[in-house]
């Protein structure tokens, strides 16, 4: 979890993109920061091609290859989730903290789903003696209700 320097933690509806990257010890630059502008303002786990088209809004000149370039770094710094759903084009979730992601089967819509509080992925899974979890890239299949989606903007 991060905090922010009083000790509030600092969620994906209070987290700036000056948090982010000073957080991590990264250079702050304008395409980095309409890239992190763009998944924090998203709910949709975009793609790299989505992003792009939305920081075009906050950055005209940005290149698609620039966007690349920033959602490598911010992903390697561990700022940002890279997720891969089966052969389809990767997707990115800014929630870096512990939680599954819901693949809708019909739509191809991402929705994150929390742990139950208290519970870690050690309480979910029969591991072997010694196994810790650092993270958790696995995700779930199924049916995303409409009403469920307008939920998540809360």
């Amino acid at each position: 979890m991060h905090t922010d320097p009083t000790g509030k933690k600092v969620t994906r509806c209070t987290a700036t993109a000056a948090f982010m990257v000073r957080k991590a010890g990264v250079r702050m630059t304008r395409q980095r920061r309409a890239v992190i502008e763009v998944l924090l303002q998203s709910y949709d786990h975009p793609t790299a091609a989505q992003i792009y088209e939305r920081a075009k809004d906050i950055l005209p000149g940005i290149s698609l290859a620039t966007v690349y370039n920033c959602i490598e770094t911010l992903a390697a710094e561990k700022l940002i989730n890279q997720l891969h759903f089966d052969n389809g084009p990767c997707r990115f979730c800014p929630n870096v903290e512990p939680h599954m992601h819901v693949l809708d089967d019909e739509t191809n819509r991402v929705i994150d789903v929390q742990l139950k509080e208290g519970v870690t992925p050690e309480d979910v899974f029969e591991l072997p003696e010694g196994v810790h979890i650092k993270s958790m890239e696995a995700y779930l299949r199924g049916e995303i209700p409409d009403n469920c989606m307008s939920e998540i903007k809360k």
